[in-house]
């Protein structure tokens, strides 16, 4: 009987190693990769059936990216996006980076690993797989928010002062300022309160992508 070939591309060894595992024990016959660079080599070497690809895979390439240039090549490649962050925007995409009929899991979010696999058989079969879309769910961290304001954040999570992010952006401080008040009301944060609404905002932007550090 033929076994699916499943290419797991993970920068975290436990959860590499986990995610293997878990699609072994389901029948499918698994390699791994650390990278976007790995998964590329060994996805000329082995032909596989799908990805199971984490967004962020450190230095280099992302998940997005990987998907993109495998994709070119194999077109019928199934791809599942498995990561901690809610949605492609904070990791400078949008909805449409997820190609037609992918999924796109977060981890925190997996009920068990029945819903991965689930997840991996209906892109296996091309089928519509808007069932395994949690970047769509209207209650995920952080979708109150748009992407200007998710970029914000991020600059604030990374220790940007107000003048710093003017300056990335290229806007005057007084704009920054209303960007972040608006982002502190909207994520039901004291804006009176400067120095704590910061913390508190990192505090939720870090739960929110994360989950479990």
């Amino acid at each position: 009987m033929y076994s699916r070939h499943v290419v797991v591309v993970e920068n975290e060894p436990l959860m590499r190693d986990l995610i293997g595992k878990t699609l072994e024990s389901a029948g499918f016959k698994v390699t791994t990769a650390a990278n976007a660079a790995d998964a590329k080599r060994v996805h000329l070497a082995v032909d596989p059936d799908a990805m199971v690809v984490d967004i962020e895979l450190g230095p280099g390439p992302d998940g997005f990216d990987l998907a993109a240039a495998v994709l070119a090549e194999s077109p019928e490649i199934a791809i599942i996006f498995l990561t901690n962050l809610p949605d492609p925007r904070l990791a400078g995409k949008d909805s449409k980076s997820v190609p037609k009929n992918a999924a796109y899991l977060r981890k925190s979010n997996l009920v068990d690993a029945n819903e991965l696999i689930d997840a991996l058989n209906s892109v296996l079969k091309n089928e519509d797989a808007s069932g395994y879309r949690h970047d769509l769910d209207a209650n995920r961290p952080l979708a109150e928010l748009s992407s200007k304001q998710l970029e914000v954040l991020k600059q604030i999570s990374d220790g940007l002062s107000n003048q710093q992010i003017a300056d990335a952006r290229g806007t005057s401080v007084r704009a920054v300022e209303g960007m972040i008040s608006r982002i502190f009301e909207a994520l039901d944060i004291d804006v009176q309160d400067e120095g704590n609404s910061r913390v508190d905002a990192v505090k939720k932007f870090f739960i929110a992508t994360r989950p479990g550090e």
